[in-house]
């Protein structure tokens, strides 16, 4: 198992996104981590999440090499897509 500590404004489906490539892992999310029982709500930044590091995963290797986490919780919603930066109209710049 590996360890990621959540940033502010993440969800589960930030994690599971950016942890396993996809959101269909949500529920592995929250079984491996009891502590993520508010599935709807924001986790606080510094949160420990353990998961099973993924390997070849194009998607969880793009957030990886790019070193870009999706944040899409409280935001103000005229600000941008919702990730820390780097993406416009066009794409990833």
């Amino acid at each position: 198992m590996a360890t990621y500590t959540t940033v502010l404004g993440q969800n589960i489906y930030d994690l599971s996104v950016l942890l396993y490539g996809n959101t269909t892992n949500i529920v592995k999310l929250v079984q491996d981590n009891p502590g993520l029982d508010r599935v709807s709500k924001n986790i606080p930044a510094g949160t420990v999440i353990t998961y099973d590091a993924q390997n070849g995963n194009d998607v969880v290797d793009f957030f990886s090499n790019k070193e870009v986490s999706p944040v899409t919780g409280d935001r103000d919603l005229g600000a941008g897509g919702g990730f820390d930066s780097g993406f416009d109209l066009t794409g990833f710049y």
